[in-house]
């Protein structure tokens, strides 16, 4: 396989440590929840107006709100890995063998295991028309069938009222996708589609992608070191992403619950 083409040398945005820093004290004092918009456009505004962002492009709340929410897959995708290794702990325990595939010659350290369940409840995500990224979804609010289109009106989370959209359903609601740990590394193939963490200039959001070729890499104390190229469905930009910027899209088509006011 040969070696994916380096991404454009255009400049991406990043925090800086001590804005990252000052966003993680927010989160801890609010229980790793979310801070409300209004709190987001205030810490980007702060953000802005420091002598270190002089002459640069202002901060946008939504840049400080898709933070939160990638902190919060972060911690997700870290738990699952912390369940399975315990679980792997277990079963060498109670003398459990491994497959003779574990032993294979190979460049990967991790052998692909199913994740458990996290949360018994579904989560969703929602396609927004604004920008075409995909949000968490924290409420349906109604539901209407227009020109024999099923659409929902969602609430985004860590969004107010005013951000709500009408959605269609077969098209932009799903089942929310996972964040890929270093275990399920070898399962990303080209030609899959994920979910990826397009970071550019003004915006930082989820957008769906198509893998186009991979640099297998050997694992080490790190996690994952392989490269995935991939192309973005929204712009058919392309760029080399590490493993913790890709997620899996679910594949089972979903009913959405109709509650809420109509």
């Amino acid at each position: 396989m040969g070696r994916p083409p380096q991404a454009a040398g255009v400049p991406v945005f990043r925090f800086l440590p001590q804005e990252v820093a000052q966003m993680e004290r927010a989160l801890e004092a609010n229980n790793n929840i979310a801070l409300p918009r209004p709190e987001c456009d205030d810490l980007a505004e702060a953000f802005t107006n420091t002598p270190e962002r002089a002459g640069q492009l202002p901060i946008t709340g939504k840049q400080v709100l898709n933070w939160f929410q990638n902190r919060r897959h972060s911690q997700k995708a870290k738990k699952i890995l912390q369940m399975q290794q315990q679980q792997q702990h277990q079963d060498s325990g109670r003398g459990f063998t491994p497959s003779p595939l574990a032993n294979a010659a190979s460049p990967m350290q991790y052998m692909y295991a199913p994740p458990p369940e996290v949360e018994k409840e579904m989560d969703f995500e929602a396609k927004s028309s604004r920008d075409g990224a995909w949000y968490d979804v924290s409420l349906f609010l109604a539901h209407r069938i227009e020109a024999s289109e099923h659409e929902v009106r969602v609430r985004f989370v860590g969004f107010g009222s005013e951000e709500d959209e009408w959605v269609d359903v077969k098209t932009s609601v799903r089942q929310r996708s996972m964040p890929c740990d270093v275990v399920e590394c070898m399962v990303v193939l080209p030609g899959d589609l994920i979910l990826c963490f397009q970071e550019g200039n003004e915006q930082a959001l989820y957008y769906d992608a198509t893998v186009l070729d991979i640099q297998r890499r050997r694992h080490d104390l790190r996690g994952c070191r392989c490269r995935f190229w991939v192309r973005y469905d929204h712009d058919q930009s392309e760029e080399v992403v590490p493993l913790k910027k890709i997620c899996r899209r679910p594949e089972t088509d979903l009913r959405i619950p109709r509650n809420k006011q109509h």
